[in-house]
This record gives C-alpha cells, structure tokens and sequence, in this order.
C-alpha cells in the first residue's frame, strides 16, 4: 500500500512538472525588431596592414675593406647623392691613375683621327681601353664612397670610423650593411585582398588611412599597385597603398587601417546585433517575427557599416527581424514585441 501511494506521489509530480515546462515553453518571450530595409549605401572595403618606408636600403660595400670615415649618425636626413661613407682608397688611388692615361691617351686618339692620322683600328683599340677603365673606375669609386641612393633618413648604423667590414650578413637586417637608409617622407602599407573583391579595385583608387595611435588624424594615399597573381593558399591579391608622411606623424612598423571606397548601391541592410553564428556550421542566421512565432532564417552576409551588416540573401525587404532576445530562442517559440 504504500508503495502505491509513493508511486502516485511520483506520478503526480512528473505530471505537474511537465505541465510547468509547457507553461513555460508556451510562455511568449519579450524581443525587440527591427525592419529588413533597402537604402543606400557608400560601398568600401576595409583592411589592417603594416606602414612600411616607401623605399628601404641596406648601405654596404662590395668588397671587404677598412672604414675610413662616416659622415652620418642615425636619425640625420641626407639627399640623394651626398656621401655618407669613405672606405679605404689605396686600390682606388692606383686605378685612377691608370684610367686618367686612358682618358688621355683616348683624347689623343680622337683629334688624330679626326685629322686621319690614325687607323680605325688603333682608335677603336684606344677607346675600348678607355671604355674598361673608366668602368672599372666608376665601380671602385662606388665601392670606395658610399652615396645615399635616394633622399631618406638614417635609421641604423653597425659600424664605425676605422672598422673593418667584412661582408658578413648583420644580425638586424640578414644582408652585410654599415648603414640603413629609409624614405620615411612617403610610405606603403601591403593589404591582402580577397579574390572575390579586388576586381572592385584599381590603381589610382583614392584611400583613407588611419591609425589608432592618431585618433584625430586622417591620411590620404592612392592604391599604387595591385598584383596580377592569386595567393593559392590565401586566395587573396596583394595591393600596395602608397602615401605621404604629413609631418612624420606616421610610425615604420606601426599597423594602420585602410579604408577604400568604391561607389554607391541600393541594399538590405540589419542592424548587425541582430546576426548570430552556428558554432558547429558557421552559417549566419537570424530569427524574424512571423505572426508571434520565431522563425529562424540563414542568410549571407556583406559589408558592415556603422553597424549594420548588408544581408545578399535570405530575407526580404520589410521583415521583422528580432535584434534582442534572440540569443535564448529556438524556432518556433512564442515571442511578445516590446520595442520596434
């Protein structure tokens, strides 16, 4: 007997938890919506990349020699030409002396044969002699003053007055080098563009540029290069930004945000709160309100703007899609609109 009336009890209670579970299940949950909506939209595409120095140069003899003297330190501006470095000039001083004879003995060459006193053959002799000294010349004084190849800052210097360089790769750079060389007036930034988007690009396109670190500044620079290869791993089109330093302001090695535009368009846009992600599948999907009911819809997404995403497909302009609440629903729960 009271094994029944224990049984009952049990019976009685599964009974009324069950009839609280409907309850609860049939209970509508507040949600607030918001309308699927066409409008129109600047079209952009947004990327993070790394400031680079528009030109970059590792200075370096090309042979092994002693340093005579150093005209810079790190951090001085030099122009394109001004000598920055004198290595030892005891081969240079012996074939200048050799290519000076050459020089005069070709101008003797020339005034002869202009009055025919000499043959053809002994006047190409003389100029192919002049020809190879004055290369040999001009590649030793290369290897003996170290010029700056282009207007820059020095940014390093590894060694100094009466050092030896000896061609060996510097740990800093991987490459044999007395001085680094930067152009850091005009600067690029690498982006990595999808496959699907650089057709949308071209060069010449105008770019935004900001940083984090200049919340109050904006940069303007110009796409000048895009690759015409396809990274087969990362399916995306490396571009190259190119623009002017304003005032210095902008940092080598600092990240910076790109911002291209490219046109306006007529599309459906969601508040962006509104979108939530399978875990296991990774789709998008949204709940919209279909006659008091949640009905949970896939979609694919584009662009985010100002926070709202652009929706290609799966909605139709003028549903209502629950932007809060969403994340406890499942499909086909009651809902009960609060706010629109």
């Amino acid at each position: 007997m009271k094994t029944k009336i224990f049984l009952l009890t049990v019976l009685i209670i599964l009974i009324g938890c069950s009839k609280e579970e409907e309850k609860a299940a049939d209970e509508a949950k507040p949600v607030s919506v918001s309308k699927a909506l066409k409008q129109e939209i600047q079209k952009e595409l947004n990327f993070t990349g790394t400031i680079n120095p528009w030109e970059e140069a590792a200075l370096a003899a090309q042979m092994a020699a002693r340093i005579r003297k150093i005209y810079v330190k790190e951090g001085d501006y030099v122009k394109q030409g001004a000598l920055l470095v004198q290595m030892d000039d005891a081969q240079l001083t012996q074939i200048e002396l050799q290519y000076n004879d050459a020089v005069k003995d070709f101008e003797r060459a020339e005034r002869l044969k202009n009055q025919g006193a000499i043959s053809d053959q002994a006047y190409e002799k003389s100029k192919v002699m002049f020809e190879t000294l004055k290369s040999n010349y001009d590649k030793v004084l290369e290897n003996t003053q170290l010029r700056a190849p282009f207007s820059g800052v020095i940014t390093a210097k590894y060694l100094n007055d009466g050092e030896l360089f000896l061609m060996a790769p510097n740990q800093n750079r991987g490459v044999p080098a007395i001085l680094y060389l930067m152009n850091l007036g005009e600067l690029k930034i690498k982006i990595n563009v999808p496959e699907a988007d650089v057709y949308k690009l071209k060069t010449g396109n105008p770019v935004l540029v900001t940083s984090d670190l200049l919340p109050n500044e904006n940069f303007n620079g110009t796409i000048s290069r895009i690759s015409p290869v396809v990274d087969q791993n990362t399916k995306t089109v490396q571009a190259e930004i190119r623009l002017v330093n304003r005032g210095g302001k902008l940092k080598v090695g600092s990240f910076a945000k790109v911002n291209i535009k490219f046109g306006r368009s007529v599309e459906l846009i969601i508040p962006s709160t509104a979108i939530m992600t399978d875990p296991l599948s990774s789709e998008s999907y949204v709940y919209i309100n279909e006659n008091g009911k949640a009905k949970k819809k896939l979609i694919q997404t584009g662009m985010q703007i100002n926070g709202k995403t652009v929706v290609l497909s799966g909605l139709t302009e003028n549903e209502s899609v629950i932007t809060t609440g969403q994340q406890v629903l499942k499909d086909g729960d009651s809902i009960q609109i609060f706010s629109e």
